[in-house]
């Protein structure tokens, strides 16, 4: 088997038995080839590996089963492979475990923390935008699968060996934004503070002005309902006023001297909502007080953001601001004034309208874009009556300058933001930017669901990222309590931390992006299975077993792999797959699939663990099985570090 494939010992062994086939067919007079996803895990009673001559029979016009047979008879065997058997139209193979141990443990001795890197054929540069959360509160649930599944994502990619930037794109223009400097200025005004993290405040401070000015506008209304005579309208703004009355009293309970403050500063107000208009108006216009006041309240959410993705172990390359890039250089204007030549843009009401539905007619185009034929696709609103531009509008113009940093743009999004995504990619069709379109990249996901808890940021009803990192930590401190394990106070503390936040990356990564995770404190820290403490433990386990061989002066040597036999061939094959879990993982952008290897990892080395001597063993036999227990903590860290999760040396 060539060095040169050394860091993807199973993509050699594929290549291995796929030649070997194709020369053994060769010999009968068949010219064919042979593929991986020909190669099939064999049943356990009759080897390893297994080929499937069914779609090469069909190539050929032979039997499935005489082609079998022809290459059982033909085969030449070679060290790595042995007892070759044909079943049916199959042919199944059984590995010499020493021959191929001795490369698996040796690539991964070798590579150490690069085995699973397999390099692409053709590098790209790749831009991945994740998180993005609005600058108006702090990071929820929601938010942190985002950025855990796009963080992984770069990870991966990196493995690929491509060139990956990850950009956060700061949403600082809006009347959310706007809503939450109009609150901001009050209190700054009142010189009010408060000794929180900046996030939490400024989340506080959006979600009761955005109630006090509801409410105002609410009564406004229904005033105005009332001199008309209308009464089911009356009936319906009644009950709405009684809904928000209802929220406004749960966020006074929360800070009675924050909320009176904003509500008697609304109270002056003839039309609140006015006011906050004003400050979107003007920001957008670049004008100087906006700026100042808009720019400061970002800054101080930002603040909090960035805590959290420290403490996440998350970085960012870039972090665009919306207002800079769309905005002030007049790049949303141009792809207004762009869209109008297409003769897809009317007015309607004093706004203008893209006619994406029109566009997305054509059902060519939606196989090029990935839009399904039975997915409705709406107009698109590019500017309000006043003539400020909408969210969409603005995402278009981010979205050509993206493309024109990467070759693949990968937008970390929800699911429910589908509809804005594809009207982002056919507003780049139909500006002319036909192949840019089809490298931008929704990478959708769905919702975090906590049994018993809903939110609504508006509302100020959200569990923040913050509250489910710190219950993590402090229910791994109350696991260590009740088990009676001995550690120093800062000791205890990183290890809570490294398991705690193990616990929920994994929890969210094990998950496919497009199934809703339903998150339990149960299955997160479940130690006996599929969870980040259980996958952590097994690393432990193997760095314990290290440790005592260090201390008994025996050290792992992966050239005595020829001592490893039938008792590690599940182990031995289950490491040399993690390249290829990862390829799979990248090129499909599933870190779930990592995530699931690393459970099945696990649970083989704990039951080899537990059935198998190491450091009792002969001398040469412990060499070897330490060998293999480095290459499963290597393996297992390498696995981790894929999903962000930090492997701790105790527990």
């Amino acid at each position: 088997m060539p060095e040169r494939e050394a860091y993807n010992p199973h993509g050699e062994l594929i290549g291995e038995l796929t030649r070997g086939v194709e020369t053994a067919l060769r010999k009968a007079g068949y010219e064919c080839r042979v593929i991986p996803s020909d190669v099939r895990k064999a049943p356990e009673d009759l080897g390893d590996l297994a080929i499937q001559m069914f779609r090469v029979a069909r190539s050929l016009g032979a039997s499935p089963g005489d082609l079998a047979k022809i290459v059982e008879e033909k085969y030449e065997k070679v060290e790595v492979l042995s007892d070759v058997k044909a079943t049916g139209g199959y042919v199944n193979f059984k590995v010499n475990v020493p021959v191929y141990a001795g490369l698996v443990l040796g690539s991964i001795n070798k590579l150490g923390d690069k085995y699973g890197c397999v390099p692409a054929e053709k590098p790209q540069r790749i831009l991945v935008e994740h998180t993005s959360a609005n600058p108006i509160h702090p990071l929820h649930i929601g938010h942190l699968r985002n950025c855990l599944l796009g963080d992984s994502l770069a990870k991966l990619f990196r493995t690929r060996g491509h060139k990956v930037r990850t950009h956060f794109y700061i949403d600082d223009v809006g009347l959310q934004v706007a809503y939450a400097a109009y609150g901001y200025s009050t209190i700054k005004r009142r010189g009010i503070s408060r000794n929180v993290k900046p996030d939490h405040f400024i989340g506080l401070i959006y979600s009761m002005t955005y109630i006090l000015v509801e409410i105002a506008e609410t009564k406004r209304k229904l005033k105005t309902a009332r001199e008309a005579g209308l009464e089911e309208e009356v009936v319906k703004l009644q009950r709405k006023l009684d809904d928000l009355v209802v929220t406004a009293n749960e966020l006074r309970e929360r800070d009675e001297e924050l909320f009176y403050a904003l509500w008697e500063e609304i109270e002056k107000e003839e039309r609140p909502l006015a006011a906050v208009q004003e400050i979107n108006r003007a920001y957008e216009k670049g004008e100087k007080w906006a700026v100042g006041l808009v720019r400061e309240m970002v800054n101080t959410c930002l603040e909090g953001f960035k805590e959290t993705f420290d403490r996440l172990g998350i970085g960012f390359d870039s972090w665009d601001w919306e207002s800079e890039l769309t905005v002030w250089n007049k790049a949303a204007e141009a792809v207004i004034y762009s869209l109008k030549s297409s003769g897809l843009v009317y007015e309607e009401n004093g706004a203008l309208v893209f006619a994406a539905d029109k566009l997305a007619e054509d059902e060519e185009l939606r196989k090029i874009l990935g839009i399904p034929a039975t997915y409705t696709v709406t107009p698109l609103t590019l500017t309000r009556s006043d003539g400020t531009t909408l969210y969409p509008t603005r995402d278009i113009a981010y979205s050509l300058w993206k493309l024109n940093q990467a070759d693949t743009v990968i937008n970390v999004i929800a699911v429910q933001q589908t509809l804005a995504q594809v009207h982002v990619r056919l507003a780049l069709y139909a500006l002319g930017k036909r192949e840019k379109a089809k490298n931008l990249v929704h990478y959708a996901y769905e919702i975090v669901r906590l049994p018993g808890r809903k939110m609504s940021g508006r509302r100020g009803k959200y569990v923040s990222a913050d509250e489910l990192l710190d219950e993590a930590v402090e229910l791994v401190k109350e696991i260590m309590e009740k088990e009676k394990r001995e550690f120093d106070v800062h000791e205890k503390e990183r290890i809570a931390s490294i398991v705690g936040l193990g616990a929920v990356k994994y929890a969210f990564l094990r998950v496919s992006p497009l199934k809703i995770v339903t998150f339990n404190w149960k299955q997160a820290l479940d130690l006996s299975q599929n969870s980040g403490p259980f996958v952590q433990y097994a690393y432990v386990r193997a760095a314990s077993i290290l440790r005592k061989a260090r201390e008994r002066s025996v050290e792992p040597d992966p050239d005595k792999a020829r001592f490893l036999g039938e008792e590690e061939r599940k182990l031995v094959l289950k490491l040399g797959e993690f390249p290829e879990v990862v390829v799979r993982a990248a090129d499909e952008m599933r870190p779930d699939y990592v995530a699931l290897y690393l459970d099945s990892l696990a649970q083989e080395f704990n039951s080899y663990y537990d059935s198998v001597p190491v450091l009792k063993a002969e001398r040469d036999v412990a060499k070897a099985r330490l060998a293999l227990v480095k290459a499963v903590s290597q393996v297992i860290k390498n696995g981790l570090g894929l999903l962000g999760i930090d492997v701790p040396q105790r527990m």
